[in-house]
């Protein structure tokens, strides 16, 4: 009996786009503390968020303890300094998340294909995204958060960790991801199949050498048999 073959997603990018799940979070966030500190309206915006965030890159911590310290100082330098406040838009910010992702139009359609063809199907993030709360999420036998492992992609520890909780082989195995680093050189390292997904129709710069390359995830399942 052959052995059913697993197939791994990366999140961000790959499932759905970042950016506009990341603003329409933040934005709605800003929204719920304007409500709670009325004093607070126009004080911030999106914008000021990503610049608070983006200095602390560099910095140790995981994202949530990054955002954690980039929400506290952007509300100490507006004269808030109340405590418990950051640690609330942190929890505000994560669960408004689940609210303003929006699946790319051949996700779930072709995670049916896969499915039906009696496919292992699982999510390996370096992001600390939900998705456990995602209607798609009942279709994944294993999730693997890479911060909770200990380290990131491209490291090995996600995808071995991956592998221990799916119970597959490396040589039966196709990770799905956008970046060529974190998702096709990772997997690859580990022995398992790779394809990048090029949502973006960029050029395939030297160094590279996914298994296969598509624009979408349609057609995947039919990818995967000849792959495996």
């Amino acid at each position: 009996m052959t052995v059913p073959a697993v197939v791994s997603f990366d999140l961000d990018e790959t499932l759905w786009e970042f950016m506009p799940m990341m603003d329409g979070a933040l934005r709605r966030t800003i929204a719920r503390l304007e409500e709670r500190i009325p004093a607070l309206r126009g004080a911030l915006t999106v914008e000021v968020l990503h610049a608070y965030r983006a200095a602390l890159d560099g910095e140790a911590g995981t994202y949530e303890e990054l955002r954690l310290e980039s929400f506290r100082r952007a509300l100490a330098d507006r004269g808030v300094i109340e405590a418990g406040l950051p640690r609330w838009m942190v929890d505000m910010w994560m669960a408004e998340r689940v609210f303003t992702v929006e699946l790319h139009a051949d996700v779930e359609p072709e995670m049916d294909r896969l499915a039906r063809a009696g496919h292992v199907l699982g999510a390996i993030t370096n992001g600390n995204f939900p998705v456990e709360k995602l209607d798609v999420a009942r279709r994944f036998a294993f999730v693997v958060h890479a911060e909770r492992v200990g380290e990131l992609k491209p490291a090995a520890a996600p995808f071995l960790h991956a592998a221990e909780l799916a119970r597959g082989a490396p040589e039966r195995w196709v990770h799905v991801g956008d970046d060529l680093d974190t998702d096709v050189a990772g997997a690859q390292a580990c022995g398992m199949k790779a394809v990048w997904i090029n949502r973006a129709g960029r050029e395939l710069p030297e160094g590279y050498a996914p298994d296969a390359e598509l624009p979408s995830l349609e057609g995947l399942a039919e990818l995967v048999a000849r792959l495996v």
